[in-house]
């Protein structure tokens, strides 16, 4: 569609051409959103640019003065009159003795503890620095003893 061609419609003509490219541009995306291949993959990118010549023409039109543009207001849904269902009864929240509620409050900040400490991961940086003294100290008597079978050996 050439601009031309739209210039030389009448307006109620491009309106029309307006909602009929845009339930056109709607299918096209429930087609892509749907994540079936489309036929035409470029069609989406064309029916948006027809649309805004449409549009375009139309402003310039109001802009001119030649037209009024008036917006359509959407269409109002009639309100059904709903039948008024019987209220249910409500059961009184009664006061919570005082030593629930502590007991609930000292669950709750146990259970944050445990989380936190369940949250770290593998020893501290005091336990690995006593791990890798430990694993020196051992490294250091097992030389000791082969250097003494060594010894053994030798003499």
């Amino acid at each position: 569609m050439k601009i031309k061609e739209v210039r030389a419609m009448p307006l109620a003509e491009v309106k029309n051409q307006v909602r009929e490219l845009k339930a056109e541009l709607g299918k096209e995306r429930a087609v892509a959103a749907g994540g079936t291949k489309p036929e035409n993959p470029g069609k989406i990118r064309g029916v948006k640019k027809n649309i805004a010549r449409l549009l375009t023409v139309i402003n310039e039109k109001h802009r001119a003065g030649e037209i009024e543009v008036i917006k359509e207001e959407p269409k109002k849904k009639e309100a059904k009159p709903e039948e008024k269902k019987p209220a249910k009864e409500k059961k009184k929240a009664g006061k919570k003795p005082a030593k629930k509620i502590a007991k609930k409050s000292r669950e709750r900040s146990k259970a944050k503890k445990v989380g936190k400490k369940k949250a770290k991961k593998g020893p501290g940086k005091k336990a690995e620095a006593k791990k890798k003294g430990k694993a020196k100290k051992a490294l250091k008597k097992v030389k000791k003893k082969k250097s003494a079978k060594r010894e053994v050996k030798k003499a």
